[in-house]
């Protein structure tokens, strides 16, 4: 009896083992192949002979559908890439604008170079630096004489009008403040 049992189950796990196959089959046959070439493949396997066989696509798992590996492998080159061009491109564009910047200061140094070189020309003229001498340093020619006239006739001439001879002013400084105070003393006599 042992023997029976042992065979019965065998047959028990055949038969379920053969179930399996077939909704595998059915299933992976579904999403893989068409309905025409499934049906095929039944009368195939059933038409077979001898040992149960079992089609190759119901004895492997269908597998998930998996980021493929070329397209890992080229999204890393692609990001070293990106990372090696970004701080080339943002250097290039500094050194860019470091060299408009530049090219503007040379441009107002050369301007400047123009003008000082234009100075020292006219500095190279005799009557220029008489003059220069005159205007700067308070300097006459020999046999000449020099008039320092100090402030203007006309508001002079108001401020004494307006001024008592009593008020002191403090909005001058204090030699200026002497000197009006001497004018106006002597205008009063």
């Amino acid at each position: 009896m042992p023997s029976r049992r042992a065979s019965s189950a065998e047959v028990k796990a055949r038969a379920a083992q053969a179930r399996r196959l077939a909704e595998r089959e059915q299933v992976s046959g579904e999403i893989r192949t068409p309905a025409d070439i499934t049906a095929r493949r039944k009368r195939n396997t059933s038409t077979a002979s001898g040992s149960p066989k079992t089609p190759v696509s119901a004895a492997t798992a269908v597998p998930e559908r998996k980021f493929p590996g070329r397209m890992i492998v080229l999204s890393i080159v692609v990001l070293v890439v990106i990372s090696f061009l970004v701080p080339t491109v943002n250097s290039f564009f500094q050194q860019r604008s470091e060299m408009n910047e530049l090219q503007s200061q040379i441009t107002a140094e050369q301007e400047e170079q123009a003008q000082l070189q234009s100075e020292l020309v006219r500095w190279d003229d005799p009557d220029f630096v008489r003059q220069q001498a005159r205007e700067r340093i308070n300097l006459v020619m020999p046999g000449e004489r020099r008039y320092q006239v100090m402030g203007d006739a006309e508001e002079s001439a108001e401020e004494l009008d307006e001024l008592d001879s009593t008020d002191v002013r403090h909005d001058l400084p204090w030699a200026e403040a002497l000197w009006d105070s001497l004018v106006r003393s002597a205008a009063e006599d």
